[in-house]
């Protein structure tokens, strides 16, 4: 018996595998335009393959949250965020764009979570707004400076998604979370494309990372290990600061 979560997720992760190479194939071109629905379910039937790149890693993922969330809906609503964020990471690093059908199953997942936590519906409801107005903030900042978007609306449907999903607490974590990991990936990304580099780094891949981080990690952990960085961080600042005072003798 303790063996059948397992294979119901597993098989989960084989359906929803397949349906995911497909449509990270096909789904682009719908998105801007160039064919329509009508095309899109026809080529899938028509063109249809078996892929196990994506099989395989639902596997993981999903067998992992049955082992570290348990036997849970929540284990099977984050199933079918991760297949959702799966398709956005690949078409927004590809195409620079995210399928706004990505932000409706998202959003679906929300609503059957909400109706587990009715009593919570104002933590929902304020995360979806914190989420999307961090980004819709920054958007605005960046174009009133700098003359140019900083994020797309489509990350700002993406984080106001997500917040309707997690609540405030953890949408502020995601948002800390995929703001650490983009500095240091997109300095070292800068650093070795230094020349090659067009300045354009998508910013939601790192959402992606920093949401399915915070499935299987609780927010006050990674509040908890932050604050203990920047202190560790603080006080390897000051001891620099004052060897440089004592070795030059800066304050006589």
């Amino acid at each position: 018996m303790v063996y059948i979560p397992y294979f119901i997720i597993s098989l989960f992760a084989i359906i929803l595998g397949q349906i995911t190479y497909h449509i990270n194939r096909k789904l682009p071109p719908v998105v801007m335009e160039e064919i329509t629905y009508k095309t899109f379910f026809k080529d899938i039937r028509k063109d249809f393959k078996i892929d196990i790149k994506y099989t395989l890693i639902f596997l993981v993922i999903f067998n992992m949250l049955i082992y570290f969330v348990g036997n849970t809906y929540l284990s099977y609503v984050y199933s079918i965020v991760v297949f959702a964020l799966a398709i956005v990471f690949s078409v927004d690093y590809r195409f620079q764009l995210i399928p706004d059908e990505t932000h409706v199953l998202i959003a679906f997942a929300g609503l059957i979570n909400l109706g587990f936590n009715l009593n919570l519906w104002w933590d929902y409801i304020l995360g979806a707004l914190i989420g999307g107005g961090i980004f819709w903030g920054l958007g605005l900042i960046s174009l009133l400076i700098l003359k140019k978007e900083g994020m797309g609306f489509g990350d700002v449907k993406l984080m106001a998604a997500l917040g309707f999903l997690f609540g405030i607490k953890y949408i502020l974590v995601v948002a800390l979370v995929s703001f650490f990991i983009g500095a240091i990936v997109g300095g070292i990304i800068l650093i070795v494309k230094r020349k090659e580099s067009d300045g354009y780094i998508p910013f939601v891949p790192f959402i992606v990372i920093a949401a399915i981080m915070l499935m299987f990690i609780n927010a006050n952990d990674i509040i908890d290990i932050y604050i203990y960085f920047c202190s560790a961080l603080g006080m390897k600042m000051s001891d620099v600061i004052y060897y440089f005072i004592e070795k030059f003798n800066l304050i006589k």
